[in-house]
C-alpha cells in the first residue's frame, strides 16, 4: 500500500501518522492524521468537528473574517463552552475560560509550538497578543488525548496558521485594511485605530514539492472605557429594619480607563515533501506588542464614620457630608514580544507506520512599568450626593466651584517609606522556552481498522527570569503641589477634565523635587528552570463506525528556583528544588450509528501545575514574643492539581451544518489556597507556623453544550433560501470550596471567572454581492474568584451582552468592502458585591465602527 505523508495538525509536538492519498478528502479524520495539506484552504469548522478523535470545537477564517474580532480571546469568546476574560481591569479581551476554568487550567499551541506566553504570577497565556488576522483555524479540544499537553483541566487550543500545501499546490493571498471609528476615541494618545494584514502561499521546486507561507498584521487601537468603582460597602440598617448596602470607601465616577494598543505579528514557513516518504518544515513567527494604558479615577472617600456622614435616600441613592476628594492615576507601559521557531518532519518507516519529530524555541518578554502616584491629590469636605442604580456611579456635588478648582487639590505627600507613597515600579519577565517531541504511529490513518498504536516523548524546558524594582517618591521638606500646577491652564475638575490629562508633569516635577527609595523587592524576584517530560502510549482500535483509545500519559516535573528570603530583616538568597510524576489514564470511544449520527463517550486525567506566585518567590521569616517561628510566603512543595474528567456527546450532522450535545463533568483536587500550618518538635513543642499555599481545597464542575447550526436554509422558499444561522449554549455549574488561612471553608457556586451559562447567535444573509450578519453573545452572572468569609464579601459579574454586525459588499470575485459594527448594544461589564448585587466596579468601551477592504487571490 502507498502511503503519502501531508504535514501535521498535531496539537502537540510530536504526532504523527500515515495517509493514503494526495487527493485528500475533506472529511479525514484532522486529529489522528498530519494533515498539512487539505483539499481547501479554508476548512468547515463542521467537518474538524466530525473527523476529530475528541469532542472538538472549532471556528476558521472565513468565520472570522464575518466579525470585527481583532485578537485570538475574542475569536474563541464565540466558541461553545468558551468564555473571554478581560486583560487588566479594562473592557478588552485578553484570556480565556473553557468550560469554567480560568487561562491557568488549559493549555494552547501553534502550528503545534506550545505557548507558554504567561505572567508572573500565573500560566494563563496571554493570547490577548495574538491578531485574529494571522489565525487560518483554531480548535478548542475539551477532551486531550495523550500526546497532549495535561495541563488542560478545561481543555486545549491549538491554532493553525496557513500551510503552503492547503488547497493543492495553487498560489493562495489575501490582504486588507480596515480604519476603525471609537464613540470613545483616545483623550490621551493621537493617531487612528487601524489594521494592515496579509497571508499567502506559494509552491516552487521540481514537483512543486516546496513551500512558502508568509503573513502580516499590523494593527493599532486606541479608545478608552469609561470607568467607574465603588471601594467597598458595609451593611447597615434603616429605621425599618431593612438591611442594605451603605458605600464606605471610595467612589470613583467620571473616570477613565485609556487604552493604546499597536500590534505586530510576522510569521513564516517553508514546507518540502516526498509525497510516498517525508514531510519537513521549518517556522518562525515573531510578535510585538506596545501597550500604553492609562488609568485616572476620580471622586469622594465616603464613610458614615467620625464626622463623616450618609444618609440614606432610597434605593441605591443616599446623601453625604465630609467625605474626602481623591484624584489618583495609574499608568502602565507595557512591552511584550515573542519570537517563536519550530522545526518539524514527518517519515513513513513502513507501510502502516510513521515516526514524527518536533521542536521548538521560543524567546518571550515581558516588560511592564507602572507609575502610581499613591494616594494621590485630595480635597477636604466634600458635600453630595451618590446614585448607584445605574451603569456607573453617579455622583453629585454641594460646592461645585470647590470641586471644579484644581488649585484646591492638594497633593497628598505620603513618606516614601509607605507603601501608599507614589511610585514607579519595572518589571522585566523573561522566558525562554525550549521543546522536542518525537511520536511513532502504527496503523493510524484515517481509514485504518484493527488495532493501531500510538506512542512517543516530550521535552519542554522554561527558564525564566522575573526581577521587580520598586522606587517610591516623596516631596522634599517644604515642597508643595496642587493639581493645577499640572494641569493645563483653565482646566476644570467639570466632568473629570483636569484628571484626564497626561500625568509627565506631575512625574517631571516629582523627580525634580522628590526624594527616592529604591526596593528591590528580592522576596519576590526568581529565576526558576522548570522541567516536564512526558511519555505516553496508547492502543487504537478502529472496526466500521466504532473507535476507541485506550492510553496513558506519565508527566514529571522538576522545578529548580534561586529567589530571596528575609529573616528577620536580612537578606539571604535561597535555592528550592521540588518534582512530582503524574499518571494519567485516558480512554475514548466513538461509533457512527449512522452516516450522520455520531456518539461519544471519554474518560480523562488531567492535571493543573501550581502558580509561578505560589511556589516561585521567597520567603520573610520573623520570631514571634515565644521565639516560634513565623514564615510567610510561597511553598516550593505544591503539588498540582488534579482533575478527573467525564465526557460525552451526540452529534447529528446535516449537508450543510449539525446539531450537537454534549455533556460533562470535572473533579478537581489539590486546589491552592494559603492557610497557617503548624510545625511541631518531638516533643509536641511548636516551633514554627507556616503561612503559605496548600493543597487542600476542591471544585466541582457539571455542565451542557448545545451547538445548532446551518449555513444555508436552502430547503426554505426565496428569498429565505439565503438565510444561514447558527446558535450555541452552555450551561456551566461550578462548586468551588474555598479554604481560608484560619483552616475554615466554605463553598463558592463558581470559579474563577465561571459564567453561569453562555449564548451565542449567528444570523447570515446572502444576497448576492451583498452579505448580511449579525453576531449576537450573552453570558450569565460570572464569579471573578474573589471571595470573601461571607457570600456578602464576593466579587460577581452582572449578566451582560453584545451586539455586532457586518456588512459586506462584493465588488469584483476577489475584492470586496466591509462595515463591521461593534458593541452595538453599548453594553458594560459591572461587577457588584454585597446583599443586593451593588455596584462595585464598571467599564464600558462604547460601540466603534471599521471600514475595511479586503482583497484575496
Amino acid at each position: 500500500m502507498q502511503v503519502v505523508f501531508l504535514a501535521g495538525t498535531a496539537v502537540q509536538p510530536g504526532a504523527a501518522v500515515a495517509q493514503t492519498s494526495e487527493a485528500v478528502k475533506e472529511d479525514t479524520n484532522v486529529d489522528t492524521v498530519v494533515v498539512t495539506a487539505r483539499k481547501s484552504v479554508d476548512t468547515p469548522s463542521t467537518r474538524l468537528k466530525r473527523t476529530a478523535t475528541g469532542i472538538v470545537d472549532s471556528t476558521t477564517a472565513s468565520d472570522i473574517e464575518k466579525t470585527p474580532d481583532l485578537n485570538l480571546a475574542e475569536v474563541l469568546d464565540r466558541v461553545a463552552g468558551v468564555s473571554a476574560d478581560k486583560f487588566y481591569g479594562t473592557s478588552e479581551a485578553g484570556y480565556v475560560s473553557l468550560r469554567g476554568f480560568d487561562s491557568r487550567y488549559n493549555s494552547i499551541d501553534i502550528d503545534g509550538n506550545p505557548i507558554w506566553f504567561s505572567s508572573q504570577n500565573n500560566r494563563g497565556a496571554q493570547i490577548g497578543m495574538f491578531p485574529a488576522a494571522i489565525i487560518n483555524e483554531t480548535s478548542v479540544a475539551k477532551t486531550v488525548t495523550p500526546d497532549m499537553d495535561a495541563n488542560s483541566i478545561g481543555g486545549h487550543i491549538s491554532m493553525r496558521t496557513l500551510r503552503a500545501f492547503d488547497g493543492g499546490t495553487r498560489p493562495y493571498f489575501k490582504a486588507g485594511y480596515r480604519l476603525g471609528a471609537p464613540d470613545n476615541a483616545s483623550r490621551v494618545h493621537d493617531g487612528l485605530s487601524d489594521q494592515l494584514y496579509a497571508a499567502g502561499k506559494f509552491t516552487f521546486g521540481p514537483d512543486r514539492r516546496y513551500g512558502l507561507v508568509f503573513g502580516f498584521n499590523r494593527q493599532r487601537t486606541a479608545d478608552y472605557d469609561d470607568f467607574g468603582a465603588v471601594g467597598g460597602y458595609v451593611q447597615a440598617t434603616d429605621s425599618s429594619g431593612t438591611v442594605y448596602d451603605q458605600i464606605a470607601s471610595n467612589v470613583f465616577t467620571d473616570s477613565a480607563y485609556d487604552k493604546t494598543v499597536r500590534n505586530t505579528a510576522v510569521f513564516a514557513k517553508i514546507e518540502t515533501r516526498l509525497e510516498d516518504r517525508l514531510y519537513a518544515f521549518a517556522s518562525l513567527i515573531r510578535f510585538d506588542e506596545q501597550r500604553d494604558m492609562y488609568l485616572q479615577r476620580s471622586g469622594p472617600f465616603i464613610a458614615n464614620s467620625g464626622t463623616r456622614t450618609v444618609t440614606r435616600t432610597g434605593e441605591g441613592t443616599a446623601n453625604f457630608t465630609n467625605a474626602q476628594g481623591q484624584v489618583r492615576e495609574y499608568d502602565y507601559d507595557m512591552q511584550r514580544n515573542a519570537t517563536v521557531f519550530g522545526l518539524g518532519f514527518d517519515y513513513r518507516v513502513s507501510d502502516k507506520g510513521a515516526l514524527s519529530l518536533r521542536g521548538n524555541y521560543t524567546d518571550y518578554g515581558n516588560d511592564t512599568l507602572t507609575r502610581n502616584i499613591g494616594a494621590g491629590f485630595r480635597l477636604e469636605a466634600v458635600r453630595g450626593s451618590y446614585d448607584i442604580t445605574g451603569d456607573l456611579p453617579r455622583i453629585t456635588v454641594t460646592d461645585t466651584a470647590t470641586y471644579n478648582d484644581p488649585a484646591r487639590w492638594l497633593f497628598s505627600n505620603t513618606a516614601n517609606t509607605s507603601t501608599s507613597a507614589a511610585y514607579n515600579r519595572t518589571q522585566p519577565l523573561r522566558d525562554k522556552v525550549s521543546s522536542l517531541g518525537l511520536t511513532y504511529n502504527y496503523n493510524r490513518f484515517a481509514s485504518a481498522q484493527g488495532f493501531g498504536y500510538s506512542g512517543g516523548m516530550n521535552w519542554v524546558r522554561l527558564d525564566r527570569d522575573f526581577d521587580q524594582t520598586v522606587v517610591y517618591w516623596a516631596l522634599k521638606n517644604g515642597v508643595t503641589l496642587n493639581l493645577s500646577q499640572v494641569t493645563p491652564a483653565g482646566a476644570s475638575m467639570a466632568g473629570n477634565q483636569a484628571a484626564l490629562n497626561d500625568y509627565d508633569a506631575f512625574w517631571n516635577f516629582v523627580y525634580a523635587n522628590g526624594a527616592a527609595r529604591t526596593d528591590d523587592s528580592l522576596t519576590t524576584d526568581y529565576s526558576l528552570r522548570e522541567d516536564v517530560f512526558a511519555a505516553h502510549s496508547a492502543i487504537h482500535y478502529a472496526k466500521g463506525g466504532f473507535k476507541a483509545l485506550i492510553g496513558t500519559r506519565f508527566e514529571r516535573t522538576s522545578a529548580n528556583t534561586d529567589t530571596g528570603q528575609v529573616v528577620s530583616g536580612v537578606n539571604k538568597p535561597q535555592h528550592r528544588a521540588h518534582a512530582y510524576g503524574k499518571w494519567l489514564p485516558n480512554a475514548q470511544a466513538s461509533y457512527d450509528v449512522s452516516a450522520r449520527l455520531k456518539l461519544r463517550a471519554v474518560y480523562t486525567r488531567t492535571l493543573g501545575r501550581p502558580d509561578f506566585a505560589d511556589f516561585a518567590p521567597g520567603t520573610t521569616t520573623t520570631f514571634d514574643a515565644n521565639g516560634v517561628t513565623l514564615v510567610r510566603g510561597s511553598n516550593p512543595d505544591l503539588e498540582p492539581r488534579l482533575s478527573t474528567n467525564y465526557d460525552a456527546s451526540l452529534e447529528y450532522y446535516l449537508d450543510s451544518g449539525l446539531i450537537s450535545l454534549a455533556l460533562f463533568r470535572k473533579e478537581l483536587t489539590g486546589e491552592t489556597f494559603s492557610q497557617i500550618s503548624n510545625v511541631y518538635d518531638g516533643s509536641g513543642q511548636l516551633i514554627q507556623i507556616n503561612t503559605i499555599p496548600l493543597n487542600a481545597g476542591s471544585a466541582e464542575v457539571r455542565g451542557a453544550e448545545f451547538t445548532a447550526a446551518r449555513s444555508r436554509f436552502d430547503f426554505l422558499p426565496a428569498p429565505f433560501d439565503r438565510l444561514g444561522a447558527s446558535v450555541n449554549y452552555s450551561y456551566i455549574d461550578g462548586d468551588w470550596n474555598v479554604i481560608f488561612s484560619d483552616g475554615s471553608r466554605r463553598t463558592v457556586g463558581g470559579l474563577r471567572n465561571q459564567p453561569k451559562w453562555l449564548a451565542n447567535l449567528r444570523l447570515s444573509y446572502d444576497a448576492g454581492p451583498l452579505d448580511l450578519t449579525l453576531a449576537y453573545k450573552a453570558r450569565g452572572k460570572t464569579f471573578t474568584g474573589t471571595f470573601g468569609t461571607t457570600a456578602a464579601s464576593d466579587i460577581w459579574v452582572r449578566p451582560t451582552d453584545q451586539l455586532d454586525a457586518q456588512i459586506s459588499y462584493r465588488v469584483s470575485r476577489s475584492l470586496k468592502l466591509n462595515l463591521d459594527a461593534r458593541n452595538l448594544t453599548g453594553s458594560y461589564t459591572i461587577q457588584t458585591t454585597g446583599i443586593a448585587d451593588s455596584l462595585y466596579n464598571s467599564v464600558g468601551n462604547g460601540r466603534s465602527y471599521w471600514l475595511g477592504i479586503h482583497y484575496s487571490y
